[in-house]
């Protein structure tokens, strides 16, 4: 029993803390995301919320998209880029296990959760959807580079982008708004 009610508030805890980032709605028909071909043939360029990733096309040995769930209480989307350097480039976004669901229950819960998160951000000076946290070496190691995309449409727009231009060997830049 006292390990049921431990995961559970586990769970709770991890939803409230975690999810600020889905706290703002957003409608996808207003986005102003952009991908387009650049001058230079080298370089796939992303332009995000949280930073800017430039990477050379002939130096990418893998790039991968894939899912995950963390503690029972998160699903993670995200997007690898391997190169033939040392360094590992991670784009993600993630929504709390369950919160697709019918229940009324659970989507007030992790409303609620949201929006704690979103004011202790603000008051903080935090973009809690754009800032990526890390935990060495629980969540992530060294030589890895992290970007926290809102959005999972943006994500996979991202991902379309990286391909497209790693598979026609043509530069491209892309950009969140």
């Amino acid at each position: 029993m006292k390990s049921f009610i431990k995961s559970t508030v586990f769970a709770a805890i991890s939803s409230f803390l975690a999810l600020g980032q889905l706290s703002h709605a957003q409608d996808t028909n207003d986005k102003d995301n952009t991908d387009v071909t650049t001058s230079s043939k080298r370089f796939w360029e992303a332009d995000l919320p949280g930073g800017n990733y430039m990477v050379a096309l002939d130096r990418v040995s893998s790039v991968s998209m894939h899912s995950y769930i963390i503690g029972k209480s998160l699903v993670v989307y995200e997007v690898c880029v391997q190169t033939s350097g040392s360094g590992l480039v991670r784009f993600y976004t993630f929504e709390a296990v369950g919160e697709r669901s019918d229940s009324n229950i659970a989507k007030n819960l992790i409303e609620r959760g949201k929006n704690l998160v979103e004011q202790g951000g603000s008051r903080a000076g935090i973009d809690t959807n754009t800032t990526v946290e890390k935990e060495y070496p629980i969540t992530t190691h060294s030589h890895t580079i992290e970007y926290r995309i809102f959005d999972k449409e943006d994500l996979n727009q991202l991902y379309s982008s990286l391909k497209r231009s790693w598979k026609e060997n043509r530069g491209r830049k892309f950009t969140i708004k």
